[in-house]
């Protein structure tokens, strides 16, 4: 019966590295996409939010107070009127990803690299090429 040769995998090593160094980074931008956790939204957490709104609101409500009695407003007014619920949701959104920002990175990209490898792992032991 013959023998046929079989075919060494070089690869191996460069995928497995490939697939870690796409986990890190996958697990980097999850670092920003995941959202905030109960033990962030502590008290702090909702003091900052509550103040960011109370002192959002008191300025609009000082502002229409001003122009109220106008009998004709601007468009720059109208546009504030209009963009200060804005300014709240995009103030707590900043706030939010300042949190996101100050977590450690480390964990996320070694969990990342890790998940990659084990990918990379399971890809090649389930792996059949058929010549």
């Amino acid at each position: 019966m013959p023998v046929q040769r079989v075919e060494q995998n070089k690869s191996g090593l460069g995928n497995g590295l490939a697939c870690a160094i796409a986990g890190g980074a996958i697990g980097y931008a999850a670092k920003y996409a995941l959202p905030l956790t109960s033990q962030e939204m502590d008290s702090d957490y909702k003091q900052v939010i509550k103040s960011i709104k109370k002192s959002t609101i008191k300025r609009k409500v000082d502002f229409l107070h001003e122009i109220k009695d106008l009998p004709v407003r601007t468009l720059a007014q109208d546009a504030y009127i209009k963009s200060s619920k804005d300014f709240v949701k995009r103030s707590i959104c900043t706030y939010n990803l300042a949190l996101k920002k100050i977590r450690p990175t480390a964990p996320f990209i070694v969990a990342g690299a890790v998940a990659g490898l084990v990918t990379s792992f399971v890809r090649s032991v389930f792996k059949t090429d058929i010549n």
